[in-house]
């Protein structure tokens, strides 16, 4: 993996959210950064996870650092 100086945007912790509310929330966040911003998403599920991966794909942004730590994912999403 390439290693980015990223200067993380938000933090956004969607644990307690399912299906289409992290999306809204993050959608959002990610139309405000700007290139070499991040945006860290804290996810309480592994198909929370992949919905999110298949839509920031699918809107053109990358996942550039992917983590599970006790049943929790923490994606790091840029432009």
């Amino acid at each position: 993996m390439i290693k980015m100086s990223l200067k993380i945007y938000k933090k956004l912790d969607l644990t307690g959210q399912s299906c289409a509310g992290p999306l809204g929330e993050l959608s959002g966040v990610l139309e405000e950064i700007s290139p070499g911003e991040a945006v860290e998403a804290i996810l309480g599920d592994e198909a929370t996870k992949k919905d999110v991966v298949a839509f920031v794909t699918k809107k053109g942004y990358k996942v550039v650092s992917e983590k599970n730590e006790g049943g929790k994912f923490t994606l790091v999403i840029t432009k």
